[in-house]
C-alpha cells in the first residue's frame, strides 16, 4: 500500500513538472491564462484580459482593447477582387511625407504552419505618437490580418501575452462566401457614406470601383463610378464638392482610410462611350465619375481628388 501511494506521488509530480515545462515552451517562462476565440475557419487564444469590444466594420472578425495597457487589438478578413495583387511584403508603398506612416521594421514570421508578414509603423494622431504592428496572412483568396496599435511606447510587441495570438492562430483552408464590399466611401461636407463594390455599379446603396483603375495605397489613380438618378443615386451630389472638400475611402484590403481633397470639379466628358476615362499611373489620386450631367445627353461628369493622408482605420 505504501510502494502504490509512493508511485502515485511520483506520477503526480511528473505530472506537474510536465505542466510547468509546458508553460515555460509556451510562454517564455511566464504564464499567461488564455481564452479561445473561435469563428467559421479561424481560431487563436488571446489573454483573458483582454475584452471585446464592438466591431466598427465589414471585414472585421474581431475586436479587443487591453485596459491595462492601453492596447487595441483588430482581427480582419478581407476577399481579395479579381486581379488584386498585395502590395511587396504587405508593405505601404506610399510616401512617408505623404502618407504619415513610417517604417520602423519588417520580418517574415512562420508560426503554426502561417507564413506571416509583420510590419511595424509609427504615425503622429493629433500630436500623439501611434505604434501600429500589422500581420498580414494571405490564404483562402483572402487577406487576414491582426493589427495592434497603442500610444505606449514601452509595450513590448514581443511579449508572451501578445504572441500568445500567433502561437495559437489556426486558419483552415475552406472556401470563403463572395462578398463584393471591399470598403467605403465618404463625403463628410455632404454628410454621405456608400459602400464600395467591384462587381457592378447597379447597386442600392453602393458605388463601383472601375477595374480599370488603381487601388488604394496603389501608385495610380482610383476610380469610382457611380449613378446619380438611379440605385440610391449616391453620386447624385458631387457637383456640390468644392476645391479642397475631403472624400474619405475606408480600404478593407489594406485596413486604413484613406483622405483626399478636391482638386476640380465639373470636368465633363462628352466621348467617354469610345473614349473612356483613363486612370494616371504615378500619382496618388482618386476621380469621381457619373453619368448624364444637366445639359448633357450623353457624358461623364468627373470630380478630381489628390490624397493628402492616410489613417488607421
Amino acid at each position: 500500500m505504501v510502494k502504490f501511494k509512493l508511485n502515485y506521488l511520483i506520477v503526480a509530480i511528473c505530472v506537474i513538472i510536465v505542466g510547468i515545462a509546458f508553460t515555460a515552451v509556451g510562454f517564455s517562462g511566464k504564464e499567461v491564462k488564455t481564452s479561445l476565440y473561435q469563428k467559421d475557419e479561424i481560431s487563436f487564444n488571446y489573454p483573458s484580459t483582454w475584452e471585446i469590444t464592438n466591431q466598427t466594420h465589414n471585414s472585421q472578425i474581431v475586436a479587443f482593447t487591453d485596459p491595462k495597457n492601453n492596447l487595441s487589438v483588430t482581427v480582419n478578413r478581407q476577399l481579395m477582387p479579381t486581379g488584386y495583387s498585395p502590395s511587396e511584403n504587405f508593405t505601404l508603398n506610399v510616401p512617408e511625407n505623404q502618407s504619415g506612416f513610417k517604417l520602423i521594421s519588417h520580418e517574415t514570421i512562420n508560426s503554426n504552419g502561417n507564413q506571416i508578414y509583420s510590419n511595424v509603423y509609427q504615425m503622429k494622431i493629433n500630436g500623439t505618437t501611434i505604434q501600429r504592428t500589422e500581420l498580414w496572412i494571405n490564404k483562402n483568396n483572402a487577406l487576414y490580418s491582426i493589427i495592434y496599435s497603442t500610444n505606449d511606447m514601452g509595450i513590448n510587441l514581443n511579449s508572451p501575452e501578445i504572441k500568445s495570438v500567433t502561437q495559437n492562430l489556426t486558419i483552415n483552408n475552406t472556401t470563403l462566401p463572395n462578398t463584393v464590399v471591399i470598403g467605403q466611401v465618404s463625403f463628410p461636407t455632404l454628410g454621405l457614406n456608400w459602400n464600395i463594390s467591384d462587381d457592378t455599379v447597379n447597386h442600392y446603396g453602393s458605388v463601383y470601383h472601375v477595374l480599370t483603375s488603381f487601388y488604394p495605397g496603389q501608385n495610380g489613380t482610383i476610380g469610382l463610378l457611380g449613378h446619380h438618378t438611379r440605385y440610391s443615386a449616391p453620386f447624385n451630389n458631387t457637383y456640390q464638392l468644392k476645391t479642397g472638400d475631403q472624400v474619405i475611402i475606408t480600404d478593407y484590403l489594406t485596413q486604413k482610410k484613406y483622405i483626399y481633397n478636391v482638386t476640380s470639379n465639373g470636368d465633363i466628358k462628352a466621348d467617354y462611350k469610345t473614349n473612356p476615362v483613363q486612370f494616371a499611373a504615378g500619382t496618388y489620386g482618386l476621380t469621381l465619375i457619373t453619368c448624364y450631367p444637366p445639359g448633357y445627353m450623353e457624358a461623364a461628369y468627373q470630380t478630381h481628388l489628390n490624397l493628402v493622408s492616410i489613417m488607421p482605420i
